[in-house]
């Protein structure tokens, strides 16, 4: 079992919470609520809730600490479906437009979330109160990053700590980008491995912008931040890593780069684990004062 690393009021970016959080996010698609509620004693949660209700799924986890919220992404076997039928329309968000079926999606289980997490917190002394953070992988990360701005935008009675969230694609407008970005973008960030292709959906040109500071996996699985990239050195990264995986793949079981890289607990995860450790390993090398 692996080890759920966690650092509660670490507002800021954090290698422990981004590979702890998607972990938290793969288990949001664990069908078996069972293995779900063992592998969440197993990382010390004291308690778990799911909902699932007109095909949105989300889980929470809760301890004396920390209330984490995971919503479930695309399921592999429909995502090429998923992203040919996506629709491009929009309808009034918190803080802008957003995409209508993202928005749709979160309704569906919002208010019962929405009232867990106001029992939870009234549970214990205001002061004592648990950090609230949001995560997703694919549809999942659209969904945790509109749960954020409902939170952020409507006066919810409760605040966001971070959000992390993995391949997910765009949520709103220039304009809801813009607005999430001015009080959140310092907590909120992206993982895009690179050449996740659920990432470039919906298109920019059809006035659809992305939120928060990415972080992305380049063809090696070296994590990279905004400063240390540019759209030429992140193209041309892409069509390396098409090229290494047509080479590595056989033809029989080969699938799109696009689409293997969208992967949570094949890419996305293991990347995370390795970019925690090389970290770990990097302040155990720091001198001590």
């Amino acid at each position: 079992m692996e080890t759920f690393y966690f650092q509660p009021k670490a507002f800021g970016y954090h290698p422990n919470n981004a590979y702890s959080l998607a972990l938290a996010s793969e288990l949001a698609y664990e069908r078996d609520q069972q293995k779900a509620q063992q592998r969440g004693k197993d990382w010390g949660f004291e308690q778990m809730l799911f909902f699932d209700r007109g095909g949105t799924q989300a889980v929470l986890l809760y301890d004396a600490d920390k209330i984490i919220v995971t919503f479930r992404g695309t399921e592999p076997d429909v995502l090429d479906d998923w992203i040919t039928d996506i629709k491009i329309r929009k309808t009034t968000g918190p803080g802008g437009n957003v995409h209508r079926g993202f928005k749709e999606a979160l309704n569906w289980i919002w208010l019962d979330v929405e009232k867990a997490i106001e029992a939870i917190r009234e549970a214990v002394p205001k002061e004592k109160q648990q950090t609230l953070w949001f995560a997703g992988h694919s549809l999942g990360g659209a969904l945790a990053t509109l749960a954020t701005a409902l939170c952020k935008f409507n006066e919810q009675p409760f605040a966001v700590h971070g959000l992390y969230t993995y391949g997910q694609p765009r949520v709103g407008s220039e304009k809801f980008a813009a607005a999430f970005n001015g009080v959140f973008k310092s907590q909120t960030f992206r993982f895009v491995n690179n050449a996740d292709i659920v990432t470039r959906v919906a298109p920019s040109i059809c006035d659809y912008g992305h939120v928060g500071q990415i972080k992305y996996f380049d063809k090696d699985g070296t994590c990279k931040s905004d400063t240390d990239l540019s759209w030429w050195s992140t193209f041309w990264d892409r069509v390396e890593g098409d090229l290494d995986h047509y080479r590595n793949c056989s033809p029989k079981g080969r699938m799109p780069n696009s689409i293997a890289d969208h992967d949570l607990s094949g890419q996305y995860i293991p990347r995370l684990k390795r970019h925690r450790e090389e970290w770990e390993a990097s302040q155990s090398a720091v001198p001590q004062a």
